[in-house]
Protein backbone atom coordinates (compact mmCIF):
# COMPACT_ATOMS: atom_id res chain seq x y z
CA UNK A 1 0.00 0.00 0.00
CA UNK A 2 1.55 3.26 -1.12
CA UNK A 3 0.93 6.54 0.65
CA UNK A 4 1.41 9.76 -1.17
CA UNK A 5 3.39 12.68 0.23
CA UNK A 6 0.26 14.75 0.79
CA UNK A 7 -1.24 12.12 3.10
CA UNK A 8 1.99 11.62 5.02
CA UNK A 9 2.46 15.39 5.36
CA UNK A 10 -1.07 15.76 6.63
CA UNK A 11 -0.60 12.99 9.21
CA UNK A 12 2.73 14.44 10.37
CA UNK A 13 1.25 17.93 10.63
CA UNK A 14 -1.68 16.61 12.70
CA UNK A 15 0.68 14.75 15.02
CA UNK A 16 2.89 17.81 15.46
CA UNK A 17 -0.16 19.92 16.25
CA UNK A 18 -1.15 17.41 18.94
CA UNK A 19 2.35 17.39 20.42
CA UNK A 20 2.50 21.19 20.44
CA UNK A 21 -0.86 21.37 22.19
CA UNK A 22 0.31 18.91 24.85
CA UNK A 23 3.54 20.88 25.30
CA UNK A 24 1.58 24.10 25.72
CA UNK A 25 -0.58 22.52 28.42
CA UNK A 26 2.47 21.16 30.24
CA UNK A 27 4.27 24.50 30.01
CA UNK A 28 1.23 26.31 31.37
CA UNK A 29 1.05 23.86 34.25
CA UNK A 30 4.77 24.25 34.93
CA UNK A 31 4.57 28.03 34.88
CA UNK A 32 1.61 28.17 37.23
CA UNK A 33 3.21 25.70 39.61
CA UNK A 34 6.67 27.17 39.45
CA UNK A 35 6.18 29.43 42.42
CA UNK A 36 8.48 26.98 44.16
CA UNK A 37 6.93 26.99 47.58
CA UNK A 38 3.36 26.32 48.57
CA UNK A 39 1.33 29.35 49.59
CA UNK A 40 1.23 28.29 53.24
CA UNK A 41 5.03 28.16 53.42
CA UNK A 42 5.41 31.57 51.78
CA UNK A 43 2.77 33.06 54.06
CA UNK A 44 4.34 31.48 57.15
CA UNK A 45 7.78 32.85 56.33
CA UNK A 46 6.31 36.29 55.67
CA UNK A 47 4.57 36.23 59.05
CA UNK A 48 7.80 35.23 60.77
CA UNK A 49 9.65 38.10 59.09
CA UNK A 50 6.86 40.50 60.01
CA UNK A 51 6.96 39.37 63.63
CA UNK A 52 10.73 39.76 63.72
CA UNK A 53 10.48 43.28 62.32
CA UNK A 54 7.67 44.19 64.72
CA UNK A 55 9.62 42.90 67.73
CA UNK A 56 12.64 44.97 66.77
CA UNK A 57 15.45 44.86 69.34
CA UNK A 58 13.16 43.17 71.86
CA UNK A 59 13.04 40.06 69.71
CA UNK A 60 16.82 39.65 69.52
CA UNK A 61 18.67 37.53 72.07
CA UNK A 62 20.71 39.46 74.62
CA UNK A 63 23.62 37.04 74.46
CA UNK A 64 25.19 35.92 71.20
CA UNK A 65 25.07 32.20 70.56
CA UNK A 66 28.33 30.35 70.83
CA UNK A 67 28.85 27.42 68.55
Amino acid sequence: MDMNEYTIGHMVRARLDDLRAEAAVRNAAAVSGSAGRPLRVTLGLALIRLGTLAAGDAGRPLVARSS
